[in-house]
């Protein structure tokens, strides 16, 4: 194959990778941008205009990070390599001075480790050295962080246009125990169908994420106007452009959620942490400490939706009779919460998921934190 390199001021190619089970929602979320995702292993790849990187950064809420594709080229050895890295068109993204960080992919290359790739790309930019970066790098840096991924004989290079994970919206400073990121929560929300109209319940609620993330799809806040973004450094950033996108982003966003949004908890402490994120994230939730075992609604509320993320044994320590909550949880679900739909993440145990007997409930596999877990998707009767 020739040589691929994209002109990232006519066409823009993106790799949206999303955590373990929520490629769906990312693909659903891009469709709803009037965009046309193609499905792919970890992820989904987005074709657009110039600027679509800092749209996609600023819209999905389940997205894990946003990669510039900046070129394709064959590399059946390390001198291929180094001529194909030398070739990319990296003046958009790169001052040139700066090291870079790779990210390295290798599947059926024939280079021995990341160490030839790296080799290959400081003789390719004429640098003494180029540093590795972790593909799940939470603190990326100040400078580029580049993807470079070789199948067999094919790289594939791409730019990181986000810098921090995404699931850092800028209103979780403060954390129960066992946190949801905040993109797998959205997730969870896509994947239920949550309209952002109906009421939405969390009988369990930690630190509030399901409850702002669910605020936020119901006012049509975009999740990332509170954030910084590593494209705002490149040297062909477009300020204008991006100041043109947030305000758009800000006149689309309701002054308040048009849901109902509830949470419960029996530990004050999180409530408390609940109220501050929720305060951070411009956002009011109706708090009230309860116990799930008993739970009550106020009369006439809903139907909706309910979501719950149950303590895991490996999560939350063994001391706790985690059969006995999964079936209290399930009683008050199928109690207090008739005709409303339910989505409950829990770990993939099926002694668990017996206890909790969700009528009908669809399994989604996903992970949470590396655990393997499975999403209930149930339409409680």
């Amino acid at each position: 194959m020739p040589l691929q390199v994209t002109n990232v001021q006519q066409r823009e190619w993106l790799f949206i990778p999303a955590l373990p089970g929520l490629e769906p929602a990312v693909a659903a979320e891009a469709e709803a941008l009037g965009l046309s995702p193609r499905r792919v292993e970890g992820g989904v790849e987005l074709e657009g205009a110039p600027g679509l990187h800092q749209e996609a950064n600023l819209r999905l809420r389940t997205a894990s990070r946003v990669w510039l594709r900046l070129g394709r080229f064959p590399a059946p050895d390390a001198a291929a390599l180094a001529k194909g890295l030398a070739a990319l068109p990296l003046r958009p993204v790169w001052d040139g001075r700066t090291v870079p960080r790779l990210s390295v992919v290798l599947h059926g290359a024939r280079f021995k480790g990341p160490d030839a790739v790296l080799a290959a790309a400081a003789r390719a930019w004429g640098l003494p050295s180029v540093e590795r970066a972790g593909l799940l790098d939470e603190e990326p840096g100040e400078g580029l962080t580049l993807l470079v991924r070789v199948e067999g004989d094919t790289c594939t290079v791409s730019a990181d246009t986000s810098g921090e994970p995404l699931h850092r919206r800028g209103y979780r400073q403060e954390v129960s125990r066992a946190p949801l990121r905040e993109t797998l929560a959205a997730g969870i929300l896509v994947l239920a169908g949550y309209d952002g109209v109906a009421p939405l319940v969390d009988p369990m609620c930690g630190s509030g994420t399901f409850l702002i993330e669910g605020a936020w799809m119901s006012q049509q806040r975009a999740p990332g106007l509170a954030r910084p973004f590593a494209f705002e450094r490149f040297p062909g950033f477009d300020a204008g452009a991006w100041a043109e996108r947030r305000a758009r982003a800000e006149a689309q966003a309701l002054p308040a959620p048009r849901a109902v949004l509830r949470g419960h908890d029996l530990n004050a402490g999180s409530l408390g942490t609940a109220r501050r994120n929720a305060r951070r994230a411009g956002v009011t939730l109706t708090l009230e400490r309860q116990d799930v075992r008993t739970l009550t609604l106020p009369s006439g509320l809903g139907p909706g939706w309910v979501v719950a993320n149950p303590p895991y044994g490996k999560r939350v320590g063994e001391g706790e009779d985690l059969p006995g909550l999964y079936r209290a949880l399930g009683a008050t679900l199928r109690r207090a919460f008739a005709g409303w739909r339910a989505a409950v993440l829990v770990p993939e145990e099926p002694g668990l998921i017996r206890a909790l007997a969700l009528p009908g409930a669809r399994e989604l596999p996903v992970r949470n934190g590396g655990l393997r877990c499975r999403l209930l998707l149930s339409a409680l009767p």
